[in-house]
């Protein structure tokens, strides 16, 4: 066990915190999906499947060492700051031990991408969490900087900036995004007649356009080869394969969501074979738009990634769930997600500066930047 530091928050005594082993990591499951379900973390992004598997695929890529960090009130798991830490080079020239949370490595291709990363709490200590976790990052020699990304507005990780980092630390704002989020009504019906006429068309009414339709979702036997049909297709469109990692943690992440009959995906199929490939999860009433892709050929006036999400969205009716998010990312031209009745759900990305010397250039350059946009609208 790393050492423990006794604690005291203003309301409730918070007895230690205590940093994890990767074996107390792997052995953690239990634990830890039992305190997402005492929290508002994402149920999937912030699970122990994905965070986990996340770990286990990028640590070596990423030269990590793993920084996560438990809060308790005596034996009781309060909350969860999963942190790894690794070296960085900034804008070429700045050196920097990174510390950041688990399921991102900022501004680095090499990493998988997740989103509505956080840092997990109990509801009812939640401030509680967060003063614990500002002590305990004080206290701590090992990092310069610290990356929060992918955090919605009002997350316990936003909260932690506010609250506590910004007393001794420079904030910067980065890499704002938007996700996009359906809320669905309790029939596909009523969805369909709540869209504009044009997207009904291309999600629904162009059904009658292809040719015996038919979805097809994999089973865990037949993971790989859909896996490989979707990266195929995607290289086609976007010009680009995702590394050997990234296609192992999916095939392992999606071999346990097909176990516990959360995965959802599926092949759009007519007479000329295998049109599209959703890959989709559904956990705690939301199903997840993690990727697609479709073959154009032939697909003249049709939108094969459209029909797709309505037999997908007609599913998720069926089944009674309530969301439909179709998380951040924009189309090949344009924001098509805002079609489906979506919201929008922001997200905003921290770089937390701590050393003297970086937070002096950063702020140079921020008031550069601020005067140069001033003199152009001038």
């Amino acid at each position: 066990m790393v050492a423990v530091n006794p604690l005291m928050s203003e309301s409730r005594p918070v007895t230690r915190v205590h940093m994890w082993s990767a074996e107390e990591f792997a052995a953690a499951k239990a634990t830890w999906d039992d305190l997402v379900a005492r929290s508002d973390a994402d149920p999937l992004f912030m699970s122990w499947d994905w965070q986990w598997r996340w770990w286990k695929h990028d640590q070596a890529v990423l030269d990590a060492t793993l920084r996560l960090v438990g809060v308790y009130e005596g034996d009781r798991l309060l909350g969860l700051a999963p942190f790894y830490s690794h070296a960085v080079v900034s804008r070429g020239m700045l050196r920097a031990r990174r510390l950041e949370l688990i399921g991102m490595a900022w501004r680095d291709p090499r990493a998988i991408f997740s989103e509505y990363l956080d840092i997990i709490a109990d509801r009812e200590y939640r401030a509680e969490v967060v003063a614990a976790i500002g002590r305990w990052l004080a206290a701590q020699p090992f990092w310069d900087d610290l990356a929060l990304c992918c955090c919605k507005r009002g997350s316990v990780a936003s909260q932690l900036v506010v609250e506590q980092l910004a007393r001794w630390t420079y904030i910067r704002e980065v890499d704002p995004m938007e996700g996009w989020c359906a809320h669905l009504h309790s029939s596909f019906e009523d969805y369909l007649r709540a869209l504009r006429p044009s997207v009904r068309r291309r999600l629904f009414n162009h059904r009658r356009k292809l040719a015996e339709p038919q979805v097809v979702y994999s089973s865990a036997e037949d993971l790989a080869d859909s896996f490989r049909t979707l990266w195929s297709l995607s290289g086609v469109r976007w010009g680009r394969s995702p590394p050997a990692h990234v296609c192992n943690f999916h095939i392992d992440i999606a071999s346990e969501l097909a176990r516990r009959g959360e995965l959802r995906l599926s092949r759009l199929r007519t007479v000329n074979g295998t049109r599209s490939v959703l890959y989709n999860v559904q956990r705690a009433g939301t199903v997840y738009y993690v990727q697609s892709a479709f073959n154009p050929a032939g697909a003249q006036g049709l939108s094969l990634g459209y029909l797709h999400f309505g037999y997908a969205i007609e599913a998720a009716c069926s089944e009674g769930a309530k969301r439909f998010d179709f998380l951040a990312g924009r189309g090949l031209h344009r924001d098509y997600k805002r079609d489906f009745m979506t919201d929008v759900v922001p997200m905003v990305s921290y770089h937390v500066v701590r050393r003297a010397f970086a937070r002096g250039l950063y702020a140079a350059y921020q008031l550069f930047c601020k005067l140069r946009n001033a003199a152009t609208l001038t």
